[in-house]
């Protein structure tokens, strides 16, 4: 994972902004100097091309989320609440900076460049594995229902929390997305628990 000092920070997050409300395509040092009200020539201090900054706004959501992943291993909770924990954390998150919610489940990205998806990726693995063995952990425990595929759950967990955010970004976000994510995280966590 990249350091990012704050004034990258602050170019990062008016990239996203650009992103999200203009499209990959008006990401340019143009409009990226103008929307920060600096020269063209100070952003090159800070980042070298246009294919570097997009890597530190993936890092930037990288940090994030490992931020989380650690706060949740750092607490004795049992499986099914890491798993709620981590999925309510990404609603929370996605409404507090919508904008990244728009950049990180755009396609755009991935088609102006294919050495994006990789990295991408890399951050998608990460979550994969952490919940994927929050998962097996609940089945080891008999608390996740077993006959079930560790792998489809996964999916279905997070699958549903994109198309969630994806339905929220294209409605104007005119419902709120912590409320019907969270109510969404209750519902397969129904599904998925083991019934006692």
């Amino acid at each position: 994972m990249m350091d990012i000092k704050p004034r990258q920070l602050e170019i990062v997050q008016a990239a996203i902004q650009l992103i999200a409300r203009r499209g990959y395509e008006k990401l340019t040092t143009k409009n990226l100097a103008q929307s920060l009200g600096v020269s063209e020539a100070s952003l090159y201090r800070h980042f070298e091309s246009k294919k570097e900054l997009i890597k530190y706004i993936f890092c930037y959501f990288e940090h994030l989320s490992c931020a989380v992943i650690s706060d949740i291993n750092s607490r004795a909770l049992p499986p099914i609440d890491r798993i709620r924990s981590f999925v309510n954390n990404r609603y929370e998150m996605f409404e507090a900076e919508p904008d990244l919610a728009m950049v990180m489940f755009s396609e755009e990205l991935f088609r102006n460049d294919p050495s994006f998806t990789e990295y991408y990726m890399g951050i998608m693995h990460i979550h994969r594995d952490e919940v994927l063995g929050y998962i097996m952990e609940g089945q080891r425990d008999d608390l996740i229902r077993s006959d079930l595929h560790p792998m489809h759950l996964f999916r279905l967990i997070v699958g549903s929390m994109r198309l969630t955010v994806s339905q929220w970004n294209l409605s104007n976000r005119i419902f709120s997305l912590t409320e019907e994510g969270k109510a969404q995280t209750e519902t397969i966590i129904k599904l998925i628990e083991v019934k006692r």
